[in-house]
């Protein structure tokens, strides 16, 4: 049990010195929203693309495809007891309440859950993973925009579909089951722009941290229980349902990361989008992230020491 917490509180400190970088980068003023957004931008259309489709450039296998799916099942079925606990804990229908259901829900899968996915499993990892970041796009397109406005007429199927995490996943899931190997020409610049998937969000991350305000993100009561239900009760229920279903270790592993890490930052980019309380939302994401750095170790290192 020592020795995993240890592995995984390694590399999330190890994520956290990079978030160090973009921290004092926005304490420092040589670093502005501009400069975040575009470094976002250029993750989320090229470097995490680039990193998906490496992923699943491997040899066809019935093994990996039934994890593939089962990791699928899994994040629908974390996401639905998350959204439950969401509804029945937090309860109202004013904008804060929406904030914090969202930041129940939603973790930041992809930014924060890819590179710990990388360093703890390999490629294979994140090719498990991507299973989750697609649950994950699909319902925060829908039943999370619906939490943030109570207003169905945002939902929009372009969104759901034509988004960069879901086209890149579909694209890359094509190559890996037609057996289409890219040339060397083609792969090594994509390997080029997978490699900057670990420091790139975590700058950005950083850089979030550098905003982070506690008196805001904790001026109403409820966010102490969503922040409960995001670091502590959503990751532990996760590890009950892989060890009560008996799934693979590495599936089980990737699940668990991905549901232990802190809000999504589409929760920032929701709130500004719909009208929504952007200060809350931008103190929320910060403030949380930079408490997960207590929480994702042990969560983490008690599903490997109980799946491994």
């Amino acid at each position: 049990m020592i020795g995993s917490f240890l592995t995984v509180g390694q590399q999330v400190l190890i994520l956290f010195a990079l978030m160090a970088v973009g921290f004092v980068l926005g304490k420092a003023k040589l670093m502005d929203d501009r400069g975040s957004l575009a470094m976002t931008n250029l993750v989320m259309y090229a470097v995490s693309p680039a990193m998906m489709v490496v992923a699943f450039q491997r040899e066809k296998n019935a093994a990996d495809l039934h994890n593939f799916l089962v990791c699928l099942l899994l994040a629908v079925a974390v996401h639905a007891v998350s959204i439950l606990l969401a509804k029945v804990c937090l309860r109202g229908r004013d904008a804060t309440c929406g904030i914090l259901q969202f930041g129940t829900v939603f973790s930041n899968c992809g930014f924060m859950g890819y590179p710990l996915m990388l360093a703890l499993l390999g490629s294979i990892g994140v090719f498990y993973g991507s299973a989750y970041v697609v649950v994950f796009t699909v319902l925060s397109w829908t039943a999370g925009i619906y939490m943030i406005t109570h207003d169905a007429g945002n939902l929009q199927v372009k969104h759901i579909l034509l988004n960069p995490g879901v086209i890149s996943v579909v694209v890359a899931m094509v190559l890996y089951l037609l057996a289409v190997r890219l040339p060397e020409i083609v792969l090594t610049p994509l390997n080029y722009l997978a490699n900057m998937n670990t420091p790139l969000p975590t700058i950005v991350v950083g850089y979030q941290l550098s905003h982070a305000n506690f008196s805001t993100a904790f001026s109403d009561r409820r966010s102490w229980l969503a922040l409960a239900l995001r670091l502590a009760v959503v990751p532990l229920v996760t590890i009950g349902l892989c060890w009560g279903f008996r799934v693979d270790s590495a599936v089980a592993l990737v699940t668990v990361i991905a549901a232990s890490t802190p809000p999504a930052a589409l929760l920032s980019m929701f709130a500004q989008k719909f009208g929504g309380d952007t200060k809350l939302a931008s103190s929320v994401v910060s403030v949380f992230t930079a408490l997960s750095v207590l929480t994702i170790p042990p969560v983490v290192g008690l599903a490997q020491y109980l799946m491994g």
